[in-house]
This record gives structure tokens, C-alpha cells and sequence, in this order.
């Protein structure tokens, strides 16, 4: 018997599960915990002492019978406790429903039909609650099931369990001390604009003459984070050159993370790492950092936030200042 934790994607999405696993082992110290989640994230999750045992499917494996079918014969090997869906899609509910479980829980109003697959539905969670407490609640109400007595209220960023641990792969050859600058995102509308990372990065070598700046991430701004790094000799592009250990240990070894809103800031946040975090379309109040110490900036606008993938204007990441930011940053290294 286990207990079946289900968070297949994405990469901050599974990073803020951590705390409700922690959570977990904490009051079933006993317990085997399975974990499915999308083999590109597994890395994650490899070498965690609470986690036993992962299941790992591809991406998109409701697209292959023969994948789906993989999976069936992994998940029938176990019956389960207690499962626990915290992605709440359809890709989700269908491994509720495949899945051998006393108890399938979730709350009533996930979505794409992921509900119909439950045993046991929780009142709807508050949709302007951060995913790491909204998480961790629905983690406390389903090991009520198993008779653990937890009153506890998952409200505030205090409570957090910060327990876990990331693995990590060092890199060699960082220049010490160091920030770490993130400007992609999957949204474009997230990201801040190459202009304004710019100015900011001659704003921090000025201020900071013993730091260099490592810049991260993968996608469009790396043609840009190679320029940065000709151009500046205490500037460094890790763009694409990082795996998911790599990742962690660059983020955990650095001065502060300065980012937009995007997966890598979770990770960071794990790591309880100084975070200023630079909102626009997204709400922070939901999906923004949890590090015992961070800063958002954001310019308050009408719009926003609207929650758009695509925008014509972008006025609330355009309005960002560099020198606001700048500022930001010098108030969280007097404070570390």
C-alpha cells in the first residue's frame, strides 16, 4: 500500500508540490509515496528521501495507446491509500481513474472533467489562494482520510513546510559572488524587455563591482544573453546549457535571483533564495515567489492582471524601470 501523489507538469507547478509532500511524510512517516510526473521533470524528484518510487511517462502520452497502456501496467504493480490529484486536468483524472485507490481526492473544481474520476471531492479551492497553499490544503483535507488529524490552515507563506531538498550537479567554474538574471518565460507576455534587461545589467555591474551576472533560461533570448556576455566581461549566458541539477545548483550557489514569472523562480523559492520577481500579466498573489525573503514589481495598471498569452501592448512589463529594480536588489543585500 502507498500513497499516489499525481503532478505530471509543469516545471514551477511541481517545484510548489514539494512542500505538500514534505507535508506528507511529516505526518505519515511511514507511508511509501509514489509520485507520477512527466519524465522531463523527474530530475526533480530523483535522490528525494520522501519520494519511493517514480512513475515517469513522456509528455503527451494520452496520444499513444501503447504509452497509456505502459503506464496502466505501472500503476496496477501498486494498490493505493490515498491518491492525490493536485494537477487537476484531464490528464490527471484519467491516472486517478487507471489507478487502484481506497480514496481518489481532488477538489470539486478542477478542471477539463478531471472531477468525474474522484472518489471523494473537496469543497472548491479559492482561486486567488498561491498554488503552494492551495496545494498544501488539499494535501491536509486528503490525509484526513487516513484518519491523521491536521486543523492546520494553509493561509500564509510562514507556514510552509521547507523540509525538502532539490538535487543538484555542480557546475565548475562560476565567478563568485554572483546574480542570476532569468528573462524567458512560456508567455511572452511575461518577459520583460531585452532593452530594459539591458540597462539593468549596467545598473548592477556599476553598483556591484564584485559580482558577476549569470543569465539563464532557454528559448528567444539567447542570441541577446550571448551578446551581453561579449559585451560585459563579468556577464555569463547559461542559456541552454543547463540541465535540471545544473539548474538548481547555479540558482542555489547565487547572491540573488531577479526574474520574470516563470519555473526557474520556483525552484529559487524552494531554495529560499532572495527573489525579485517582475509581474505583469500574471497575479503574484497566486503564482509569485515563497522564499522567506523576496520583492515583486509590478506597475499598477487597469488590466492587469489579465492573464493574456498574446498582447499588442505589453504595457505592464514595458513600464518596469530598471532603476526601480535596481533599488529592489540593493534593499535585499542589505538585508541577506
Amino acid at each position: 500500500m502507498a500513497i499516489l501523489i499525481v503532478k505530471l507538469s509543469a516545471l514551477g507547478d511541481v517545484v510548489q508540490t514539494l512542500p505538500s509532500l514534505s507535508f506528507v511524510k511529516e505526518h505519515l512517516p511511514s507511508e511509501r509515496i509514489v509520485w507520477v510526473v512527466e519524465d522531463v521533470y523527474k530530475d526533480l524528484l530523483v535522490d528525494n528521501p520522501c519520494v519511493d518510487k517514480i512513475i515517469a511517462p513522456p509528455k503527451g502520452f494520452l496520444k499513444s495507446p501503447k504509452k497509456v497502456l505502459k503506464l496502466f501496467n505501472e500503476l496496477k504493480q501498486e494498490k493505493f491509500r490515498l491518491i492525490i490529484d493536485y494537477q487537476g486536468l484531464f490528464k490527471s483524472g484519467i491516472i486517478c481513474g487507471i489507478a487502484k485507490g481506497d480514496y481518489k481526492v481532488g477538489f470539486a473544481n478542477h478542471r477539463e472533467g478531471s472531477a468525474f474520476f474522484y472518489t471523494h471531492k473537496l469543497p472548491p479551492y479559492d482561486t486567488e489562494l498561491h498554488a503552494v497553499l492551495r496545494y498544501l490544503n488539499l494535501t491536509n483535507l486528503a490525509i484526513r482520510f487516513l484518519g491523521v488529524d491536521t486543523p492546520k490552515n494553509f493561509s500564509d507563506f510562514q507556514d510552509i513546510p521547507r523540509k525538502g531538498t532539490l538535487p543538484d550537479e555542480p557546475v565548475v567554474g562560476l565567478s563568485t559572488p554572483y546574480f542570476v538574471l532569468i528573462p524567458s518565460a512560456r508567455w511572452e507576455t511575461k518577459e520583460w524587455f531585452a532593452e530594459s534587461w539591458g540597462l539593468l545589467i549596467e545598473k548592477l555591474l556599476l553598483r556591484f563591482p564584485s559580482h558577476s551576472i549569470y543569465l539563464v533560461g532557454k528559448g528567444s533570448f539567447r542570441p541577446w544573453a550571448e551578446d551581453m556576455a561579449k559585451k560585459y566581461s563579468r556577464v555569463y549566458s547559461l542559456y541552454d546549457r543547463l540541465n535540471l541539477r545544473e539548474l538548481v545548483f547555479v540558482l542555489k550557489n547565487s547572491s540573488t535571483v531577479i526574474t520574470v514569472d516563470t519555473g526557474p523562480m520556483h525552484i529559487a523559492s524552494a531554495l529560499d533564495k532572495p527573489i525579485v520577481a517582475l509581474f505583469g500579466p500574471t497575479a503574484p498573489n497566486r503564482t509569485g515567489p515563497w522564499s522567506s525573503i523576496f520583492k515583486i514589481v509590478k506597475v499598477d495598471l487597469p488590466c492587469s492582471p489579465c492573464f493574456k498569452k498574446y498582447c499588442n501592448d505589453r504595457s505592464c512589463m514595458k513600464n518596469i524601470d530598471p532603476e526601480v529594480v535596481l533599488k529592489i536588489v540593493e534593499e535585499l543585500q542589505e538585508m541577506i
